[in-house]
């Protein structure tokens, strides 16, 4: 498992874009990004610094932050959202993909990279499995639904109410078989 080192220091824009690359590099999020792109519901699509055959022409720290539904997923499962949270509530600037973020600021929390790759890849080959049996907009629909589902779970306190959508969490994700064998090997 990661975790996160205290230690208050002057860093730049660069290093923490780095440093959210090398953390989701280590969770394997490339994995999910394939099936998402081959699936034609990629994140990214539209953006304007997006260059077809190349990728992302100006990576910024607002979308190295942003995580869709099935990262959230996977870093819920594997305990790391409080933490990239963390992190990443310390860097000013963050819109929606913008960036306006100072060259130098202050961090107290820095992440290490985790070793979770099986984990993303096992779902990966889930979905990829999956989406040819249901719908053109299957892919966009459950990767929205864990969004929400995360989201809610993560602004609940109440254990009766955290149970009843980690319920639909289950029951959503129930057919990812090689993705809760993967899970199993966390614990």
């Amino acid at each position: 498992m990661s975790g996160m080192q205290e230690m208050v220091c002057s860093t730049t824009k660069q290093k923490v874009i780095e440093v959210g690359l090398d953390f989701l590099q280590g969770v394997g999020a490339d994995h999910i990004c394939r099936v998402c792109i081959a699936g034609g519901s990629s994140c990214c699509s539209g953006c304007r610094s997006i260059k077809h055959g190349f990728g992302c022409q100006k990576r910024n720290t607002s979308c190295t932050a942003w995580l869709c539904g099935f990262l959230k997923f996977i870093f819920y499962k594997a305990g790391f959202m409080h933490e990239w949270k963390q992190f990443w509530d310390q860097v000013p600037g963050q819109d929606y993909r913008e960036d306006f973020t100072p060259p130098y600021f202050p961090v107290r929390m820095w992440l290490d990279k985790p070793n979770i790759r099986f984990l993303s890849e096992a779902f990966a080959e889930d979905l990829h499995e999956l989406n040819p049996y249901n719908n053109v907009f299957w892919l966009i629909e459950i990767k929205e639904t864990l969004d929400r589902h995360i989201d809610n779970l993560m602004k609940c306190s109440d254990p009766k109410v955290k149970r009843k959508i980690e319920k639909k969490i289950n029951f959503l994700t129930k057919d990812f078989r090689r993705f809760h064998l993967a899970a199993e090997q966390l614990v």
